[in-house]
């Protein structure tokens, strides 16, 4: 030791927690800053090395190690965690994964999801498996994947008053004030439906006083549709956008590319700051 002086290192990190204000905070239960992630991914590994995380839950290792150019491992039992690992690397690198020059879009090119239905067999799997949990997760990825990841999944398994999932939309009140408005998801696997799911599903929509509902079936319900056009348009008051009240879509389609068109909330809010901003920069609603 340097016998002249100074302050021996200490034997732990001084790292501060997330507040509740954090940018990167997400509301997860066992979250980690990524300051954390950080310090240890560097002093383990070198850029190129491949990271693993095995209960990566809301994706902090991945996220932080793709920032610091390492390749990477995550793995977790739920979809949820998958979805949100999705979005997370979305907000990080960039939204929009169809522009080939982007770093969001390189991401998304190299990233293998494995585990989860890549065709209609492993669908019907996945719906049919004997365990309620398992079951659960088939609704789960039908109402993320469907939605780019913009949804929450209802948790409940049993008396969830019709509602698999939620989905927000911003939207303008009487005032001009920015409001969130809902948006319900059901998932249906049997393969025979009668149009009552439909008008059981626009009752929820009405009861909950939501702006729109998604029936998501594992098998085409052609037959489902008449009854759906029977309850009429939403205009988003502020993009002007016309969507169906009630919605049908079969997994096969959603397989096929087909995904949510609304404005969600958080695409809207950004169009909304730019549309309402005064001479001073700040938002005038």
């Amino acid at each position: 030791m340097d016998k002249s002086g100074g302050v021996i290192p200490r034997d732990w990190w001084q790292i501060p927690f997330l507040n509740r204000a954090a940018k990167e905070r997400l509301g997860y239960a066992t979250q980690k800053p990524e300051l954390l992630l950080e310090r240890i991914i560097k002093v383990s590994s070198n850029e190129g090395d491949v990271v693993l995380d095995a209960f990566c839950g809301c994706g902090t290792t991945v996220a932080v190690a793709e920032k610091l150019n390492r390749k990477w491992i995550g793995i977790d039992i739920s979809y949820q965690a998958v979805s949100l690992i999705l979005k997370r690397l979305e907000d990080t690198f960039g939204k929009d994964f169809t522009e080939t020059t982007s770093k969001a879009s390189e991401i998304k090119n190299n990233i293998s999801i494995k585990g989860v239905p890549q065709d209609m067999a492993s669908a019907i799997e996945l719906a049919n498996r004997k365990d309620d949990r398992l079951r659960k997760e088939f609704e789960k990825w039908a109402i993320l994947t469907y939605s780019n990841n913009r949804a929450m999944i209802n948790e409940k398994a049993g008396g969830d008053g019709g509602i698999d999932g939620i989905a927000f939309i911003s939207e303008y009140d009487s005032n001009y004030n920015l409001i969130q408005k809902e948006v319900l998801f059901s998932v249906k696997s049997s393969k025979n439906l009668s149009p009552s799911v439909v008008r059981d599903l626009a009752g929820v929509v009405d009861r909950e006083g939501a702006v729109a509902g998604v029936l998501i079936t594992l098998y085409p319900m052609q037959n489902l549709e008449k009854e759906a056009s029977r309850y009429g348009i939403y205009t988003h008051k502020l993009s002007g956008q016309e969507i169906q009240k009630i919605q049908i879509i079969a997994i096969e389609e959603m397989l096929n590319g087909a995904r949510i068109k609304l404005p969600m909330a958080s695409d809207v809010l950004k169009t909304a700051e730019k549309k309402h901003r005064n001479k001073q920069g700040k938002l005038y609603v």
